[in-house]
């Protein structure tokens, strides 16, 4: 296979050839299997990629691409530990694409990776997770592994016997993610902050994907299950920012966009869904428990959508924590509502009025809204807030109560 050519796969099943032309750029055409079966115009890969008989060019293909990989220190780690040059997406991905979000694999070779296993022990666990943010593979491994974002991570297999390293393209199962050990992070418990917000929501009654505080050596972490993980096989998802062609350092919505980024998720993906009212409705009772929790970190790569023959779905909430509460650098939504992003002045009138720009009748909108900031109001008595500080508890059960006045 030449050097200038990754396989794309989905499910196991070839989807298409990218390929890195001379000028750097990339080209996607999709296979004629996946043509026959789903058809010209389908959108089974990403909403801004839809199946097609011509070559993709475009910088939604790039923005696609780049928000498979990591960002920003862990990015620049794997680029030097490969020798990839700074910014090289394709020559990355030749690397670690192998395992990445939703259930693509890109392979240099004919098939798809099933990789390996590498069981660990307790002592190599601690040591993989106790040296991050550096990204160190057990001896005789490579990172194969990949996945977005810019907090520090490791992926794992959990198997019935303990812990394993997923070799080669094979499958992960759990996102490690350890407490910060730079002092000059924002907010240093972050961890425990994310935990804590998670199961409030589940209390709440949002889909959510399941954590919990685990202690490696040293380490406390939280182990995230993947959602787009089941029964051993990969379940398809994008994130808003691959979605609607947003690079990652765009993430972060700017207040002059027209329409809202969640109103063309809303007038998009949400109309090729089973339930295109209950998916503007779940969206809405997401976006609303963000705002009470005060997540200022709710931008375009922490939203995301399970992709199922075609039609869409919300995925499950995640990287969720109360970072407004207890830290000035978060005092903007990551997306704007009705205009207004400071977390500070950010209303139910707000919730509202951008809910009705998403086709959601304006009593529906309140009753949502309404309703989900409720449903926090009574959960917060149910979720021990022992790892907050009582502000951040207060402020809060204050937010909820100003939202279902």
């Amino acid at each position: 296979m030449s050097s200038n050519i990754l396989n794309l796969w989905l499910h196991g099943d070839p989807l298409g050839e990218i390929e890195q032309l001379r000028n750097g750029t990339t080209r996607l055409r999709f296979s004629s299997e996946a043509l026959n079966q789903w058809g010209a115009g389908t959108r089974v890969l990403s909403y801004s990629l839809p199946l097609t008989t011509r070559r993709v060019q475009s910088e939604a293909l790039d923005d696609y691409l780049d928000n498979l990989l990591p960002e920003g220190a862990v990015r620049t780690q794997l680029e030097q530990q490969y020798q990839v040059r700074p910014g090289d997406t394709f020559g990355l991905l030749r690397h670690i694409g192998g395992e990445c979000a939703g259930a693509v694999q890109l392979t240099t070779g004919g098939e798809p990776q099933n990789g390996h296993l590498v069981p660990l022990s307790e002592a190599e666990v601690a040591a993989i997770v106790e040296d991050l943010p550096t990204l160190a593979a057990p001896e005789g491994e490579t990172v194969s592994a990949s996945l977005g974002g810019i907090q520090s991570k490791v992926l794992l297999t959990r198997t019935a016997d303990g812990w394993a390293w997923p070799a080669a393209g094979a499958m992960s199962t759990h996102i490690i993610k350890p407490e910060p050990i730079d002092p000059s992070v924002a907010v240093p418990e972050i961890i425990e902050y994310e935990h804590w917000a998670m199961r409030l929501a589940a209390a709440a009654g949002l889909s959510v994907a399941h954590s919990e505080l685990v202690r490696f050596g040293d380490r406390l972490t939280l182990v995230v299950e993947r959602y787009d993980r089941a029964n051993g096989q990969r379940l398809h998802q994008e994130d808003f920012a691959q979605a609607l062609g947003i690079r990652p350092g765009n993430k972060y919505e700017p207040g002059n966009d027209v329409p809202s980024r969640l109103a063309r998720i809303a007038a998009g993906p949400a109309t090729e869904s089973l339930d295109p009212a209950g998916f503007r409705r779940a969206l809405l009772q997401l976006v609303t428990f963000n705002v009470i929790v005060g997540n200022g970190d709710a931008h375009a790569k922490n939203y995301s959508l399970l992709l199922t023959d075609g039609l869409f779905s919300l995925a499950p909430a995640y990287d969720v924590a109360p970072v407004f509460y207890v830290s000035n650098r978060y005092s903007n939504f990551g997306m704007q509502l009705a205009g207004q992003r400071n977390l500070k002045y950010l209303s139910a009138a707000h919730l509202v009025e951008e809910a009705t720009r998403w086709g959601i009748d304006e009593p529906t909108a309140r009753q949502v809204v309404d309703d989900t900031a409720r449903a926090v109001h009574f959960a917060l008595d149910d979720v021990p807030d022992d790892s907050l500080p009582v502000r951040v508890a207060h402020s809060i059960r204050k937010r909820a109560a100003e939202l279902s006045a």
